[in-house]
């Protein structure tokens, strides 16, 4: 394992965050319930046309399959670190470079002889790879430490780090622009870096998007395209149909004019495309491939139409563009294929043969598909057997499945992520009347620490998993709630990352914390206390000012913070939002106590 080598770092970052797998006050950072059967979970491809091999990334397997195209069969199965994401191939294509979440580190894999051959440690949480065009430079999106790093991919020297959004999804460069367009996953927008020293160009609104995904920009640079949602938390959440609180679509972005984008909807009027995620574009740029996650299917888009329509809408008919669900018909943008298999990720275009291939997430498979007909020519299978699925792992496919909501537009994971977790936007649910939005909470803890929503009116999550699928669209099925129940109760935990950062600063952060009398209310295991509590935060719109307390567990990820999500860090919650000292003792804390105090709540 290498260590890192830095040059001309934008950002000093204290030591290298280290993952740690032991055991912690969140329970025990699992990722599947013990005895869970290790599904393959593809959710990356690359293929390698002088060797006419496919790689796939296995991430719940961790494992790399090798497929021979000629055969369509897995001939290999590496072992790979711990929750592998993303891969690219060098331009000659003798190596491969794999990003593992959860070993923070990016793998090398020398494709000729099918080994790992090194490794270098990266952020927290490496996400999204990209090459540069002449080749030399590998480029990673740290989804926690919200950072880019660009890597020599010779001497692997970390050449800068740049802090970017809110956790950085897909990365890739602007041929001929030395510019990299980076998709945040939740903070609605796309950062422009320089390619060269990794200066910050432009953090480009996005508006309504959310968890945005994969991007991609056309071969002469003018255009970036990403994928994501449509988020209409600026309304009340009084129905369901015509994409009205979530739709799904692309993002189009003329490279060179700073502020510049065009939403638009790739969803059908009564059937919507839910979770958009992976993109694939022909050479010649006039073929673009999306995957719908949460309807298990390929949008085929006509980039001609699709450029035509985005250069004709003028700024004041771009709002109404992005509401219009009935666009991607009416102006004959493209066709949606079904994949034949469950949660299409990762694409990848063969156009020497013209397929394309599709990881799919819950079947365990990879479909081939034609490139013009969209017809599934074969499905090619990775688990080197066949099992019936579990109830967990079956809850998992549920939560990711928008086919169980009325007209498709929206899945679990459209507010929760496919992890479970948030999407970290306030939505404005009626269970509790209307005009007061609240912060979107992560389910992972929602078991352990009954009643549920930020207001209480679930008794536990049995009722609130049943009353969101009777009032939220999604359609009513015992064996359904069943499953879903089940994936709840062990959800899956990643490893803390802020663990063992800085052992010292955790032990005086605790004292500070039982000092302040924060665990009056965030009592150990589930830091929470099943009560109400005034803290002075009631907003002017709001009918109540008093809340649950929630969970402090994996507190690191659940951003921004306070049932209004007012406060965007943990530092804020005590700097800027807690003037009557009624949010723990905190009046009076040094900067350095209040780092401490944030390490430590940042280790739960």
């Amino acid at each position: 394992m290498r260590t890192m080598k830095t040059k001309n770092l934008l950002y000093v970052f204290v030591g290298l965050l280290v993952l740690a797998t032991k055991v912690s006050a969140n329970g025990s950072n699992v990722l599947r319930p013990e005895g869970e059967f290790e599904y393959s979970s593809p959710i990356s491809l690359v293929m390698s046309d002088s060797r006419d091999e496919l790689y796939v990334v296995n991430q719940t397997h961790s494992s790399l399959s090798v497929v021979d195209l000629k055969t369509s069969q897995v001939v290999e199965t590496l072992s790979l670190g711990y929750f592998p994401t993303d891969a690219v191939a060098t331009h000659d294509g003798n190596t491969l470079f794999v990003s593992c979440l959860y070993d923070a580190c990016i793998q090398i894999v020398d494709l000729e002889k099918r080994t790992v051959v090194d490794s270098v440690k990266v952020g927290h949480e490496p996400y999204g790879l990209t090459l540069s065009e002449d080749g030399e430079r590998l480029y990673v999106a740290n989804s926690m430490s919200e950072s880019v790093m660009a890597l020599s991919t010779h001497s692997l020297e970390i050449l800068f780090e740049t802090l970017v959004g809110r956790n950085p999804r897909y990365l890739t460069e602007i041929a001929d622009k030395g510019v990299l367009a980076v998709t945040n996953g939740l903070s609605r927008s796309v950062t422009y870096l320089d390619s060269h020293d990794g200066r910050v160009l432009e953090l480009r609104d996005l508006d309504r998007a959310s968890l945005l995904r994969d991007i991609v920009a056309t071969s002469d640079g003018s255009y970036a395209i990403a994928a994501g949602l449509i988020a209409h938390d600026e309304m009340i959440t009084t129905q369901i149909e015509r994409g009205w609180i979530n739709s799904n679509g692309v993002y189009v972005m003329k490279v060179g004019k700073p502020g510049h984008f065009v939403t638009v909807p790739l969803d059908s009027l009564i059937n919507g495309a839910a979770n958009p995620w992976g993109l694939a574009m022909s050479s010649d740029n006039q073929r673009l491939y999306v995957s719908l996650a949460g309807m298990h299917e390929i949008a085929y888009v006509d980039m001609a139409r699709l450029l035509d329509l985005v250069d004709s809408t003028e700024p004041l008919e771009v709002t109404r563009l992005s509401q219009n669900v009935e666009a991607f018909d009416s102006f004959g943008l493209g066709k949606r294929f079904e994949t034949g298999g469950n949660g299409p990720r990762g694409l990848t275009l063969d156009e020497k043969r013209d397929k394309l291939y599709v990881a799919n997430y819950f079947t365990n498979d990879v479909s081939v598909m034609d490139a013009v007909s969209g017809v599934v020519e074969k499905l090619i299978p990775l688990d080197s057997e066949e099992r019936e699925m579990s109830l967990w792992r079956r809850g998992e496919m549920l939560f990711n499945d928008a086919r169980m909501c009325q007209q498709n537009y929206y899945s679990c994971a459209s507010c929760h992520q496919e992890d479970g977790t948030m999407d970290g936007l306030n939505w404005d649910l009626i269970n509790d009347g209307k005009g007061n939005p609240k912060n979107a909470k992560s389910l992972h803890d929602a078991m352990d620490t009954p009643p549920v929503m930020w207001s209480g009116v679930r008794a536990n999550m049995f009722a609130g998993v049943a009353a969101g699928q009777r009032f939220l669209g999604f359609i009513p099925n015992e064996e359904n709630h069943e499953a879903l129940l089940e994936y709840l109760s062990k959800a899956p935990r990643a490893p803390n990352p802020f663990l063992e950062e800085d052992p010292v600063a955790i032990e005086r952060g605790e004292e500070i914390f039982n000092r302040a009398r924060c665990q009056a209310c965030h009592i150990a295991p589930t830091y929470a206390d099943g009560r109400k509590h005034d803290l002075g935060l009631r907003a002017s719109f709001e009918l109540r000012s008093r809340f649950y307390t929630p969970s402090l567990r994996e507190v690191y990820r659940t951003g921004p913070y306070l049932h209004h999500g007012l406060a965007d860090t943990l530092e804020e919650i005590f700097t800027e939002f807690n003037p009557d000292n009624k949010h723990g003792l905190t009046a009076g804390l040094t900067k350095l106590e209040i780092s401490d105090l944030v390490a430590y709540l940042k280790s739960l």
